[in-house]
């Protein structure tokens, strides 16, 4: 799995907001089904092509820097007001028809689009296993990631907590062994921007087999590598130390629901 970079991560936020799939957009790219879920989730290729970037940025009215590198000095951030939560006289939010539903099916339902001040954050369908884990199945499938419902919250509350919301997603707690603080069913909002484990603090990661829910904590005085210590909650779970460089964070929770 590769590690999901900004430009990776607009690419899915952009398809999906589109309410189209990685295989569908291979396939208008005039490439095999499989191109852009190989590019996501393997790294091949490790950077796409300028007639791979201008295509798409002609098909989500985006820069076509979007699609760069990170590390390339010309990438360029998803602009804000890019996404769903633009408003509908925005000359940059991509159009695509409207599924229609087969003959007598009822009609394809779609969420409701935010109110001013508001924010549409997705939820997954990937619970971060909290504990041993699991190949969460999305990650075997060629459409990719797709939203299985969305969270409308205030923009002005989420700018305590993030300076990129538009990296906010919502995922399922799952497992044990981070209670009593997170509780298997409660959802997490998690900032995928937030990649490095400073400060310490409760962080979504791959650990080689699923994704999992751990606090993390830079080993004070570890330069070559820098070494960072996983731990669980629950007691009964070990703490474990790995390299930095070998750990892929998806990003740090920010925020949890609790209903009493």
């Amino acid at each position: 799995m590769s590690v999901l970079t900004p430009s990776r991560y607009a690419l899915l936020r952009l398809i999906a907001e589109a309410g189209s799939n990685l295989k569908a957009e291979s396939l208008a790219l005039g490439r095999n089904h499989a191109y852009l879920q190989q590019y996501i989730h393997k790294g091949t290729p490790q950077r796409l092509p300028e007639d791979v970037r201008e295509s798409l940025a002609r098909r989500f009215a985006v820069s076509a820097n979007v699609f760069r590198d990170d590390a390339d000095p010309n990438w360029e951030p998803l602009a804000p007001g890019t996404l769903h939560d633009a408003s509908e006289a925005s000359p940059r939010r991509p159009h695509f028809a409207t599924p229609r539903a087969p003959f007598g099916a009822a009609p394809v339902e779609r969420d409701p689009p935010p109110t001013e001040g508001q924010f549409r954050i997705p939820e997954y369908n990937v619970a971060p296993q909290a504990g041993p884990g699991a190949l969460p199945s999305h990650m075997a499938v060629e459409d990719g990631p797709q939203p299985v419902d969305h969270w409308f919250l205030p923009r002005r509350f989420l700018s305590a907590f993030t300076d990129s919301p538009e990296a906010l997603v919502v995922l399922r707690v799952a497992g044990d062994s981070m209670e009593p603080d997170y509780q298997a069913g409660e959802r997490v909002l998690v900032d995928t921007a937030h990649r490095t484990p400073s400060p310490p603090g409760v962080y979504v990661l791959w650990d080689g087999f699923g994704l999992v829910l751990k606090r993390l904590e830079i080993v004070y005085g570890t330069t070559d590598p820098v070494m960072v210590q996983i731990m669980s909650i629950n007691p009964g779970y070990p703490t474990y130390t790995r390299a930095l460089d070998e750990v892929h964070i998806n990003g740090r929770v920010v925020g949890k629901w609790v209903w009493k």
